[in-house]
């Protein structure tokens, strides 16, 4: 249980940085364009990366294993650079109720390659979410 509780609580720290995140982005690509903000984004988190990195150092592991993180970077790149362009034509709060809806790609991902089980209440769930997502993200007449 008390993993489960830290574990849950390291996912809402971590909803609450990419949503603060999500919203600087506009104000960034505003000042310094969608491109400048993506490269110094990254050049920013080689800085807080490697620093992390030198104070949580975990052992050791193959070279080939470096695949997996490689792999990461080259979709959260697609998506922090599309994301950029994206609120530069569509306000932030559209852009990232659309972006939010990735949690779906992570879902059937997760069941069709790790064959996690969902139960009806997941279903419930996911749909319940959708549906709130896709009525946030319409845009208003005004």
């Amino acid at each position: 249980m008390q993993n489960s509780l830290i574990g849950f609580i390291l996912a809402i720290v971590s909803m609450v940085g990419l949503g603060v995140s999500s919203f600087l982005y506009k104000q960034s690509t505003t000042a310094i364009g969608p491109v400048n903000t993506t490269f110094f984004y990254y050049l920013f988190s080689v800085v807080f990366a490697s620093v992390a990195w030198i104070f949580f150092k975990e052992e050791g592991f193959a070279s080939k294993e470096l695949l997996w993180p490689f792999l990461t970077a080259v979709f959260l790149f697609i998506s922090v650079l599309t994301f950029n362009f994206a609120i530069k034509y569509i306000d932030v709060s559209i852009g990232a109720t659309i972006r939010s809806l990735s949690f779906i790609v992570t879902v059937v991902l997760a069941v069709l390659i790790f064959k996690e089980k969902l139960y009806l209440k997941d279903y419930i769930a996911l749909t319940l979410a959708i549906v709130a997502i896709v009525i946030f993200g319409m845009n208003n007449s005004r």
